[in-house]
């Protein structure tokens, strides 16, 4: 996903907690073939080839991962549309493909059918990236709570959720280093920021925010981080919170999320 992974986890049994963080790990994998963009067999790049001529039956996590991007795109009004990849395809953001570039088209169009199908109502190109590295995190999260561990974090990228009696700093990136903003015992937080080269970072981003309004990648002046139940709901809100800002509050509060807009001065 285009990013570094950090799993921790403890608990009473040992063996118990090693046997737990594989299956986190394996979680995490699970969703990267199933919704990366950039691997040719991946489940989301044949639903981009195939799902405007017929419906497309797939896994039930890329379901669920879309049923909430739909949700959210309905409720933010489009500011957060999974739909956007022909203009990350152009920034360079994304890797071109030899397909066929399709020319209209938004979140509207893509259609969630009984018995786990999707069908796109014209051509489309989806991306997953600003929503599915979150529900990667809740399901490796979800592992480590059925496994036995009692404390335990998933990072990945700046999108993390924790649980357990420990509380954890929470940092922001700015030009002076990290920063520490707030403490978190339990729930999720997703950061995003304005895209850049970071010279100081082995992994660097590779997404960005595109805003669907003017088809231009966002440009802000810092960061937006957003505190949610799961980690998945923080990941796509973090992209609303970065093109409408503070107005945004009263749909946060419908998800019981939270948002802190970092002007990096």
């Amino acid at each position: 996903m285009g990013t570094l992974l950090q799993i921790a986890a403890s608990g009473p049994d040992r063996d118990a907690v090693a046997r737990a963080l594989e299956e986190a790990l394996a979680a995490v994998g699970r969703v990267d073939r199933l919704m990366s963009f950039h691997a040719e067999d991946s489940e989301l790049t044949h639903l981009n080839r195939h799902a405007s001529c017929r419906p497309q039956a797939v896994d039930p996590w890329t379901y669920a991962v879309l049923r909430r991007a739909i949700c959210i795109a309905a409720l933010s009004d489009g500011l957060f549309d999974v739909t956007v990849a022909p203009l990350l395809v152009e920034y360079g953001l994304l890797p071109r493909r030899s397909d066929p570039m399709p020319e209209a088209g938004d979140w509207r169009d893509l259609k969630l059918l009984p018995e786990g199908r999707i069908f796109f109502q014209r051509p489309l190109l989806v991306d997953l990236g600003g929503i599915a590295k979150g529900f990667a995190v809740d399901q490796a999260i979800h592992a480590l709570r059925r496994g036995g561990c009692t404390e335990a974090i998933v990072n990945a990228g700046g999108d993390l959720r924790t649980f357990g009696s420990e509380r954890r700093p929470i940092h922001l990136r700015r030009r002076e280093g990290l920063v520490p903003i707030a403490e978190l015992r339990c729930g999720a937080i997703a950061t995003s920021s304005p895209h850049a080269i970071q010279p100081d970072r082995l992994a660097q981003p590779l997404g960005s925010i595109v805003d669907p309004r003017r088809g231009e990648v966002w440009s802000g002046d810092g960061s937006v981080m957003v505190a949610a139940r799961s980690c998945v709901i923080a990941d796509a809100l973090t992209k609303v919170a970065a093109l409408a800002g503070p107005g945004c509050r009263s749909l946060l509060a419908r998800f019981g999320a939270q948002a802190y807009w970092d002007v990096d001065p």
